[in-house]
């Protein structure tokens, strides 16, 4: 039997860890769409020290792997082809880092085709003005020690967007879009410049002043929501594209239903991964004319120059349909609406034509270094490598922000049509960079003849908040560290509800499995007289595994519950029948998530059975866990203690486990979650106890006066012992509180079974110690007793295969999860004709779930609601 697990989200905003909080950020905080430039950390990652650079660069028993075609001089690609797994990868970073280092790669410089120029070409002579260092002329400043001169100070105040550049004391380069508040009275300019020793580079708080030849930035504004008849006549025609990810194959759909019409037309791009999304919503074709999936699928990793590719086939891909559209707006699964369709439409209709687009901001320079646009990164093995500094090419204006855009059709052309020198010349450039759908568009816009287009809108309200979702999230993924948005939660309404009178049409993120109460409150205030069904409006499913999956990975721990909940199961359901309806479990179908009231309700297991009399039966189990906290002695600043669990994946931004069923193995990597309500400062103790009662570590951590939830990952070594292991809280010697939590052993390890070899192998603990030291001197402070016979329990334990090791598991199962009910589904025999049909059970994922469930269209209205 093979069970195949998805992993969850690939979360893809992300945002700078910046260094200044100016008011522009802070309002963009306080209003919640702020910048959505992915405001990224210049993080050197530990495993990128410095590799010799020996030969060719390589280390000696990589040789083997591929061939080098030079010396590579770059610490981070060398890092890099160490890190790499395969040969085909190891072979594109050393061919890419070489490329870089011969100077084939990148265009050297761009043209901008914008029409809107300054009043002066570039690098027009101004003369030489006076500076006050109290008061400066211009706003920018970059020191050039060796490489001032006007022609690079000019390239380089371009590039971030300025009309002015002044030359001041040889190697300082001042950008600005206004100069000359000093005046030239007695301005002397007679330093010679670093870069080009017969020109000048102003002097002593003087500037030699050129034009850049651009214009500031246009912008048209963000618009707004007053339209008369005749602005919005004809009615544009929107393109929606979802880029979709993970396994939340009902709230694609109820998005869907949210922002449908028979006018419109829906491209669903699902991650090449996610077979069972795709899988899921393939039906969607023929139940809707104008809603269709992308067949070429790219695996659209954090960061990867995959999504602009995936991006750009798209586009191409809907220009070759019959689909008359006259608009490109990307949402994705986190995304749903805060206004109606047709105040959207309405919207793009008015300033039809015009592109949508949110900026960063006023800080380039900050942003090309916080973003890594001056660096390479190459995306193979599911990974983004940082390969090395790079040079932007000079003559265009670099720009960027948020990935949610809204495209007209004419510029769409021009994307994937031309073939100019400034489109081909980003196409390369952005096929080595980090994040590119949010730069890429932003930057052609600017430096080409749509530059008078730009509606600074990405028609989003995002929920950024950087104390809880800057937590470099992606380190698994891409050499570079950034913040993700956070979920949108019930007491966000009246934020999201101010910005009725705003031309904001979206908001981000909405997650059901952190809180679809604010779902339901949206769906309310859009929909309201419209919601003629509300069965199971507070329930959700999601699906955790699905047995047609065969391409993703299978995670061992989650296979081996399943296989013990469906025996516990039929157990349960023969003593329910008084022995009627005895079955025997064959085969897992699928297992979900269930949630009422966006409280976690536990695992449902959909699984395949065979009666004694040979027949087919399909059942489903509701699986609920029962916690293990206690608490001991509550006195003092202790008391502030609310909750202890233990799991794996925890979300540091959502502060939960993503690992919604808490199913740990022998090489989970355990997390502790606390929870403390206000107070005073204390410093606890935790401890952590295995099933042989060996303490495996022992740490103290600093809890604030303030009310939080933290999580504490305790570096063990692996495997960690099966069984019942304990986590202890301590405070000043005092046992305050513990929770028991399951480890279970594995039924399989890389999809085979485990004989008593293999058993001994993964159940008997780590070689040595858990830790880098003994703690047995703890043992009476923390009360183990009965140590010789946990540990001789334990040993026994550790050797059990077949039969005895199913026992076990069991046993140990029933200890923490229980069956809460049983239903069945298809065909049945007279002898378990008791047992309740899913259909008609509110818990099961096969009942009715209309919020989530697409119908046909309704022929007046145009909508499926």
């Amino acid at each position: 039997m093979e069970l195949v697990l998805q992993s969850h989200e690939e979360v893809r905003d992300t945002r700078v860890l910046t260094e200044e909080d100016s008011e522009e950020k802070k309002q963009e905080d306080e209003d919640g769409n702020a910048n959505e430039g992915e405001d990224l950390s210049e993080e050197v990652l530990a495993s990128e020290e410095k590799l010799p650079n020996e030969g060719f660069g390589i280390k000696s028993e990589l040789l083997a792997d591929y061939a080098p075609p030079c010396k590579i001089e770059s610490a981070q690609a060398m890092s890099a082809i160490e890190r790499a797994t395969t040969r085909e990868c190891k072979q594109e970073i050393a061919d890419v880092a070489c490329g870089i280092q011969e100077g084939g790669v990148y265009p050297g410089s761009l043209p901008n085709t914008c029409h809107l120029k300054g009043n002066h070409s570039k690098g027009h002579y101004y003369g030489c003005y006076l500076d006050d260092a109290e008061d400066r002329d211009m706003t920018h400043q970059k020191t050039l020690p060796t490489e001032n001169w006007s022609q690079t100070c000019i390239d380089y105040c371009l590039q971030i967007g300025f009309r002015y550049t002044g030359l001041q004391y040889g190697r300082e380069c001042w950008c600005g879009n206004s100069f000359g508040k000093h005046g030239t009275t007695r301005a002397v300019c007679n330093q010679r410049c670093p870069g080009n020793s017969k020109e000048f580079c102003g002097g002593y708080l003087t500037n030699d002043v050129y034009s850049t030849g651009i214009q500031e930035r246009f912008s048209n504004g963000p618009g707004n929501l007053h339209f008369e008849e005749e602005d919005v006549r004809p009615k544009v025609r929107v393109l929606f594209v979802l880029t979709l990810n993970g396994r939340q194959v009902r709230q694609v759909r109820r998005l869907l239903k949210a922002i449908y019409h028979r006018d419109h037309f829906y491209l669903l791009h699902v991650d090449a991964r996610q077979e069972y999304l795709f899988r899921e919503l393939l039906p969607l074709e023929q139940l809707l004319s104008n809603v269709r999936l992308v067949r070429k699928r790219f695996a659209t990793i954090w960061g990867g120059a995959s999504l602009l590719d995936a991006h750009l086939h798209i586009i191409e891909e809907a220009l070759e349909m019959d689909w008359m559209w006259d608009y490109y707006v990307n949402l994705s699964e986190s995304d749903y609406p805060i206004k109606k369709l047709d105040s959207l439409v309405s919207y793009l209709s008015k300033y039809r034509g015009h592109i949508f687009l949110k900026s960063h901001g006023r800080n380039t320079s900050l942003f090309v270094r916080k973003q890594g646009l001056d660096q390479t990164f190459l995306q193979c093995d599911n990974h983004l490598w940082r390969l090395g500094t790079r040079t932007l090419p000079s003559g265009i204006q670099v720009d960027g922000g948020s990935d949610w855009v809204g495209l007209s059709r004419h510029f769409c052309l021009y994307v994937v049509t031309s073939k100019d020198k400034l489109l081909t010349g980003l196409k390369k450039l952005y096929k080595y960079t980090l994040l590119p759908v949010e730069s890429f568009f932003h930057t052609l816009l600017h430096n080409s003849h749509f530059c008078d287009k730009w509606m600074e809108n990405n028609l989003h309200v995002t929920n950024w908040n950087r104390k809880r979702g800057c937590k470099c999230q992606h380190k698994n993924v891409v050499d570079w560290c950034g913040c993700s948005p956070n979920d949108f939660l019930s007491q966000d309404l009246d934020r999201i509800l101010s910005y009725e009178v705003k031309p904001i049409f979206f908001g981000r993120k909405f997650e059901a499995t952190v809180n679809q109460d604010i779902i339901n409150s949206m769906d309310v205030y859009l929909f309201g007289n419209e919601m003629t069904d509300v069965t199971a409006l507070t329930s959700y499913w999601q699906n955790e595994y699905h047995h047609l999956d065969h391409h993703t990975g299978v995670d061992d721990t989650f296979l081996s519950f399943y296989l013990s909940f469906m025996r516990l199961t039929t157990t349960r359901l023969a003593a329910d029948t008084t022995g009627q309806c005895q079955v025997v479990p064959n085969k897992v179908l699928q297992v979900h998530l269930f949630q009422r009231g966006d409280r976690n309700q536990g695992l449902l297991v959909l699984f395949e059975t065979t009666s004694k009399e040979g027949t087919r039966l399909v059942l489903e189990s509701h699986m609920m866990l029962r916690q293990h906290y206690s608490v001991i002695n509550p006195t003092g600043p202790a008391g502030r203690l609310i909750n202890l669990e233990v799991g794996s994946d925890f979300d540091l931004k959502e502060a939960i486990f993503r690992n919604y069923g808490q199913l740990l193995g022998p090489y989970s990597d355990l997390v502790l979650r606390h929870t403390w309500g206000p107070g005073t400062p204390l410093v606890v103790s935790i401890a952590w106890i295995d099933p042989a009662k060996v303490i495996a570590a022992s740490y103290d951590i600093n809890i604030t006066s303030e009310g939080q939830i933290g999580p504490f990952k305790p570096q063990l070594k692996q495997p960690l012992r099966p069984g019942v292991w304990t986590c202890v809280l301590m405070y000043r010697y005092e046992v305050i509180a513990q929770v028991n939590f399951l480890v279970l052993p594995l039924a399989v390890f890389r999809g085979n079974p485990l004989d008593s070899r293999k058993a001994g192998l993964h159940h008997n603990g780590p070689i040595g110690y858990y830790a880098k030291q003994d703690f047995s001197e703890f043992e009476e402070v923390l009360r183990v007793t009965n140590v010789r016979e946990a540990r001789a329990a334990a040993d026994e334990n550790g050797q059990k295969h077949g039969r005895a090791l199913e026992e076990w598991t069991d046993s140990l199962c029933a200890e923490f999860w229980s069956v809460q009910d049983i239903c069945r589904t298809g065909a049945v025999s007279s002898n378990c004709a008791s047992v309740k049909k899913c259909e008609e059970s509110p818990w099961s994922s096969l009942s009715p779930d209309p919020k989530s469930t697409i119908t046909a269209v309704n022929p007046i209205t145009g909508l499926i609601r």
